[in-house]
């Protein structure tokens, strides 16, 4: 993503357009910025005061559930975090299919270890907390 414009180009567009003697349009135009940037600036302006740039948000949330990883570790008995994502991405197709690294993430947010065995192979182990597990 890229870097915020810089605050001085925020303060003055907005400042050209509070003047009252141009609209939204003509002065993005002379700014060289889109309309909608120049009225969040402006609504921002007026709500709280600043032009500082908000923080950047979050990501995509993830569909793998504890229910669901709750039941595939319960059905594939001590599995690799590769087998679980197997098995959950049997029978989905394009963007409901998950990466292994998502599975390993899904799986340490439900309070799992993902860690080596002595075969080498990465395995799921138990819960690290005697705690439930959240549900999502």
């Amino acid at each position: 993503m890229p870097d915020p414009h810089p605050q001085e180009l925020r303060e003055r567009a907005v400042q050209s357009y509070e003047d009252g003697a141009d609209s939204y349009l003509t002065v993005a135009n002379r700014f060289s910025i889109s309309v909608a940037s120049l009225k969040r600036w402006a609504y921002l302006k007026r709500r709280e005061g600043t032009l500082e740039p908000r923080r950047k948000g979050g990501g995509t949330p993830s569909t793998i559930t504890a229910v669901e990883i709750e039941a595939l570790i319960e059905d594939l008995r001590d599995p690799t975090a590769g087998e679980l994502t197997a098995a959950f991405n049997r029978g989905r197709r394009g963007r409901n299919r998950v990466h292994v690294s998502s599975m390993k993430r899904a799986l340490r947010r439900c309070g799992y270890v993902v860690k080596k065995s002595a075969d080498g192979r990465w395995r799921v182990c138990a819960p690290t907390s005697s705690k439930p597990a959240p549900r999502s």
